[in-house]
């Protein structure tokens, strides 16, 4: 179990990420005397540092600039080299990092005008600088998940909604979205804790009051959270986040176009082995409360980790169970020239691990021959699993690397 260290004393890291408002005390006078954290996962010293950052009235643990690779493979502040993309320098991407801090173009409107458009004169001839690319919400969400770390499982311990929170706002937080910061714009829902109501929906509150409109303009708001439910309205749709009792309101429109983008994340609600993690452009309605302009939505398994399918869930799970470290590529990084299910990090080398759930369909099997293909001109190992086929505790992986005396 990873630990951290703060002040003089040691805290099981899982419990501080999991419960920042009970290591207030000790986290503020950390910051005030020693100005950082140690983190416990590796022997080399001098231990890796760890940020302390004010939010609010609560103290969050954050990555050290350039201390990334110092901490071990199995902690949960560990972040791959490839996360931090080559396109992150090129200045038409869609996503953007420099400095540590994000800049992120989405294809939405984060503000609508009100006033009466007027008339403008389309210039003519070609720009000579092609225009920056856009990207959709859930390629945000997918962006946000891996540069926040979340799409890699160390080998061990657990992983709550409240740490997802922790790691989504200090990656954030100097993150800009169509060029303007995304502090107000930005709202990832916290784990309701009864101790912590008040400031929980005090911060809630002063996130939806900069969504009013004013006499020219009706702000719009980026919502991340986890869904309870939806159903049909007799208008079109509503849905709950686990995180509150609020109703989030969209028309029929939207609903329909959130269930047939996205209903194998949202099939997911509901099941204890399964997470519905949504991604919400939200604005005030004059009715004054939250209407859902535009949505997407990720399965995810029980620890958050992004899966494809029910099928990626069960492999996902049974890595975990076995302490394997690994990590789910996401679909965002178009530069990618494969995009694996899973890969086995705890060995030399990595290894590849597909999960072949579509196995019969034409344009699947095309796509997996090119996948094979890769893997083989590049020499990279790969496991394959036919779930129709064969049974996921028949599948052989490899022997951990670092500790190969274990029986999987």
């Amino acid at each position: 179990m990873s630990t951290v260290r703060i002040g003089a004393s040691e805290f099981a890291l899982e419990d501080v990420l999991d419960n920042p408002g009970q290591y207030v005390r000790q986290l503020e006078r950390a910051k005030t005397t020693q100005g950082w954290a140690e983190c416990g996962c590796s022997q080399r010293r001098p231990r890796p540092r760890l940020q302390i950052r004010r939010h609010g009235p609560i103290f969050l643990l954050a990555l050290w600039p350039d201390q990334v690779h110092q901490h071990a493979v199995t902690c949960h502040f560990h972040r791959r080299a490839g996360s931090k993309r080559a396109s992150a320098t090129d200045s038409l991407d869609a996503f953007r990092t420099r400095d540590g801090h994000h800049d992120v173009r989405l294809d939405a409107s984060l503000w609508v005008s009100t006033r009466t458009p007027t008339t403008r004169t389309r210039p003519t001839g070609k720009s000579a600088k092609p225009p920056r690319r856009s990207a959709g919400l859930l390629a945000f969400l997918e962006f946000a998940w891996e540069q926040a770390g979340l799409n890699v499982w160390p080998g061990t311990g657990g992983r709550s909604w409240n740490a997802c929170w922790s790691h989504l706002i200090t990656e954030l937080a100097d993150c800009r979205i169509n060029g303007k910061p995304a502090d107000g714009m930005l709202h990832v829902m916290q784990r309701w804790d009864p101790a912590r109501k008040t400031e929980i929906l005090a911060e809630l509150d002063a996130w939806q009051a900069r969504l009013t409109p004013t006499k020219d303009t009706s702000p719009r708001g980026i919502l991340i959270g986890e869904i309870e439910s939806h159903e049909p309205t007799q208008f079109g749709g509503k849905l709950v986040l686990r995180q509150s009792l609020l109703r989030y309101f969209m028309s029929g429109a939207v609903y329909q176009r959130l269930q047939r983008s996205h209903a194998t994340a949202l099939a997911g609600i509901g099941k204890t082995e399964q997470r519905c993690i949504a991604i919400l452009l939200v604005e005030k309605s004059k009715a004054n409360y939250l209407t859902v302009v535009d949505a997407a939505a990720m399965l995810a398994n029980r620890q958050f980790l992004p899966c494809d399918s029910s099928y990626e869930i069960a492999m996902a799970d049974r890595l975990v169970a076995l302490e394997r470290s690994f990590l789910k590529p996401l679909r965002h990084i178009g530069q990618a020239a494969v995009h694996p299910d899973f890969v086995l990090t705890d060995v030399t080398p990595e290894v590849v691990i597909e999960v072949l759930g579509m196995s019969g369909n034409p344009q699947y099997d095309t796509h997996l021959a090119e996948k094979r293909a890769h893997y083989q001109a590049n020499r990279i190992p790969c496991i394959e699993w036919t779930p129709a086929a064969e049974e996921l505790a028949n599948v052989t992986l490899p022997m951990p690397a670092t500790i190969s005396e274990k029986t999987l």
